[in-house]
């Protein structure tokens, strides 16, 4: 069975609870950045010249911490997607974009790999878990990102009414049917979409 229920609901347990730690403390760190922009902007009118020159280069420091800051929430909101099993309303772009977050995860994929992506302006909603989405989008991105790496080409995410969801390596001409992770994929997300190869691309045609 893929994957494995028991290790699929002890990890879930666990990174839901590891989550929820670690928003407290991104929660408090952002309440502590509002407060000392706060007293900045109050400090200015009292400083000289000089301490003003001081001041700017503060805020910048405050400003890439903020930076940092929500980049870090958008990971534990990509990772809490993975541990979501209710179904409701779900924008496939906004998973792809959690999907691409978490595979910043993979340093080659993150520093190594030209991505290309093109997602519609509008939302491309459909009613699934979005749990299952992550696994399945996440067993199609393992087939898929290796061999990225290793050949050194283009990942190419595009999404288009349908809902339609295209992923390829750019240049790859074919995929392996047989593929464990491409298997898995197909397998996770069947239930809400139909898929068809293209050559090397992978194209999901999503019920609405």
């Amino acid at each position: 069975m893929w994957p494995n229920l028991w290790h699929k609901a002890a990890c879930g347990h666990l990174v839901q609870g590891l989550v929820h730690n670690m928003s407290g403390p991104l929660q408090i760190l952002t309440m502590q950045l509002e407060l000392l922009k706060l007293t900045q902007t109050r400090l200015e009118s009292f400083l000289s010249a000089e301490g003003k020159e001081i001041l700017a280069q503060q805020e910048e420091r405050l400003s890439q911490i903020e930076s940092q800051v929500e980049r870090l929430r958008n990971i534990l909101a990509a990772v809490t997607e993975v541990t979501q099993d209710s179904p409701g309303p779900v924008d496939l772009n906004e998973v792809l974009k959690k999907m691409l977050v978490l595979w910043e995860g993979d340093l080659k994929f993150k520093h190594e790999v030209e991505k290309e992506v093109h997602l519609s302006e509008e939302p491309l909603q459909i009613v699934a878990p979005p749990g299952d989405l992550m696994q399945g989008f996440s067993a199609l991105f393992w087939a898929l990102v290796p061999r990225a790496v290793e050949e050194r080409r283009p990942f190419f995410v595009q999404t288009e009414k349908g809902p339609v969801v295209r992923l390829a390596v750019k240049g790859l001409s074919a995929l392996p049917q047989d593929d464990p992770f491409l298997k898995a994929g197909r397998e996770i997300l069947s239930p809400y979409a139909d898929f068809a190869l293209e050559g090397g691309a992978l194209v999901l045609h999503f019920k609405s």
